[in-house]
């Protein structure tokens, strides 16, 4: 019996181990196929944004020709603001550019989603109408009426309307949705802290106060100015008017309060009945009434 455990123990190793060694076998996996796939798949994924890229770049280059033909300025002489005109509808093409870089890395949310497709479209809208009106004009010859359309009204205006929408997609971002409902709601409070502060220092009682707080502070001043005597700037004193009793107790309201406060209140504890030990009444003992001799 000694003898036989330790041989089926071995056995049982060996037998596992040729179960381990044929898991993980690379014969029975291989994901050889699925690394090539993968590669494959970022190549083109990287070769798509580039060819994205290189079209944004086409359209830019086809405005900025379309408008140099037309206004017929020119970057040669160095003119910044020539500079910028030209250059202006470039603006288009970055703000499809960013869009699409925010949509890729995923940084969109919410409603922001549906705004970026709107730049999107809008951004290939306004990139084929130009490359039909560059190609229309470099052709010469009469131009088509939408193409004059255009370039008299689209084209100026195409970056602001391309700006427009790119900031309407950041102001959809929810933080910023919810950083407006904080900055609305301490608004809110500073309004009714500022309410309250000028409805105290509009109330009777602080005019009150204000009124005996000069009448205690100004008589001495006024009195050494005019050299009077101690007594009789004591006597000044003493005639200044009391705090607003508007109770009628006789008392400055103020001076009440503080008593109020600064006196213990006791609330009188309920007495029992005689007889009754803490005040509850007696139960029945065997149906019998409480005053049952």
């Amino acid at each position: 019996m000694e003898t036989d455990r330790p041989r089926t123990i071995v056995i049982q190793f060996e037998i596992n181990g040729d179960k381990m060694n044929d898991f993980n076998s690379d014969k029975d996996f291989d994901l050889s196929g699925e690394a090539s796939r993968s590669t494959i798949g970022a190549i083109a994924s990287w070769l798509g944004w580039f060819l994205l890229l290189a079209l944004a770049i086409v359209t830019a280059v086809h405005a900025i020709t379309l408008v140099q033909s037309i206004t017929h300025l020119s970057t040669a002489d160095g003119n910044i603001f020539a500079i910028v005109r030209i250059f202006g509808v470039v603006l288009v093409e970055l703000f499809a550019v960013a869009t699409a870089v925010l949509l890729a890395t995923h940084k969109l949310r919410a409603k922001q989603k549906p705004a970026a497709m709107a730049v999107e479209g809008t951004w290939f809208l306004f990139a084929a109408v130009n490359l039909i009106s560059s190609f229309a004009v470099e052709a010469g010859g009469p131009m088509p009426q939408f193409v004059t359309m255009w370039i008299t009204y689209g084209l100026p205006v195409s970056a602001l309307v391309m700006g427009a929408l790119f900031y309407v997609m950041l102001r959809l971002d929810p933080d910023a949705a919810r950083a407006d409902d904080e900055a609305e709601l301490q608004e809110k409070f500073a309004r009714i802290k500022h309410n309250a502060r000028l409805e105290v220092m509009a109330s009777p009682q602080m005019k009150a106060v204000i009124r005996q707080m000069t009448w205690q502070q100004l008589p001495p001043v006024v009195g050494r100015q005019m050299n009077l005597t101690e007594a009789q700037i004591e006597a000044l004193t003493r005639q200044a008017p009391q705090l607003l009793d508007l109770n009628g107790d006789g008392i400055p309201d103020i001076e009440a309060r503080q008593n109020t406060y600064n006196t213990p209140q006791v609330i009188p504890l309920a007495s029992p009945a005689a007889g009754q030990g803490n005040g509850a009444p007696r139960k029945p003992v065997n149906g019998a009434p409480p005053d049952f001799q």
